[in-house]
């Protein structure tokens, strides 16, 4: 409904203007914001104020989370995160509406983290339990401003325009150039690490030439260059398939393998 488009757009607008102040993470630490956990590849670094999550309010104005992520070597603001403790029967806020994708945390950051994707609806039977909300306020998300996964941001930690319509195989792929390594070594667990660094690094070898090309030419990579990349992600999940079997492969591609469809 138009009014309540505008009710959300104005939502949005007082988290986006909240959040100038911590443009300079300085400001973000000054507050109180810790970062907990790495650098995710779609999601990037959290930043948490514990007294805000420990007052089990929802205030637009003072999220409980920050995200960032390191773009060409420097710091930068990608959006706000909102984190509600929930006690049973309890369901999220809703003042965002009904696209906004509301999940829960149960363990650590760390541990809530390795998961393939995030897609858990919240649950009003369960114990007490953190409900988390992104709101990428200050970066573009193809998925949408609430999607709890940017796959935007490989692109531009490494200072390349977003393209168009980009298959996640691709993005992931690109991550590889700015530490994505690691958080899928960890994702695949320490049985699985041998054969998973071989075949990523034979990925981030393609994806450092496709990228090197498309910079010498002066272009933001083309659909020829996506669809390398892409396939070269998908090469490394089946050679990771094969040595270590489908589960480990599905965990570093979203839960699926190549090709399958949710």
């Amino acid at each position: 409904m138009p009014h309540m488009d505008a009710a959300i757009d104005s939502l949005l607008g007082i988290a986006r203007k909240a959040s100038e102040a911590f443009s300079d993470r300085s400001a973000a630490i000054s507050a109180g914001y810790r970062r907990v956990g790495m650098d995710f590849p779609s999601m990037g670094e959290h930043w948490v104020n514990p007294a805000l999550v420990l007052e089990e309010r929802f205030d637009v104005a003072r999220p409980a989370i920050l995200t960032y992520t390191v773009v060409q070597g420097r710091p930068a603001l990608l959006g706000v995160v909102y984190a509600i403790p929930l006690a049973p029967g309890v369901e999220p806020p809703a003042d965002f509406g009904p696209d906004a994708a509301w999940h829960e945390h149960n363990g650590s950051v760390e541990e809530e983290s390795l998961l393939p994707e995030h897609h858990s609806m919240p649950s009003s039977t369960s114990g007490t339990r953190l409900a988390i909300l992104h709101a990428w306020v200050r970066a573009s998300n193809p998925e949408g401003v609430f999607a709890a996964e940017n796959w935007a941001l490989p692109f531009l930690r490494v200072g390349l325009d977003v393209p168009f319509g980009f298959p996640k195989g691709a993005a992931r792929a690109v991550s590889l150039l700015s530490g994505g390594e690691r958080y899928y070594r960890e994702l695949a667990g320490e049985s699985a690490n041998g054969a998973v660094s071989t075949a990523l690094e034979r990925c981030a070898d393609v994806t450092r030439r496709v990228v090197s090309r498309a910079q010498a030419r002066g272009q933001a990579l083309g659909p020829s260059d996506l669809e390398e990349l892409d396939g070269a992600w998908s090469a490394a999940v089946l050679e990771v398939r094969k040595a270590d079997g489908a589960d480990v492969a599905k965990r570093i591609n979203g839960g699926i393998l190549p090709g399958e469809m949710r």
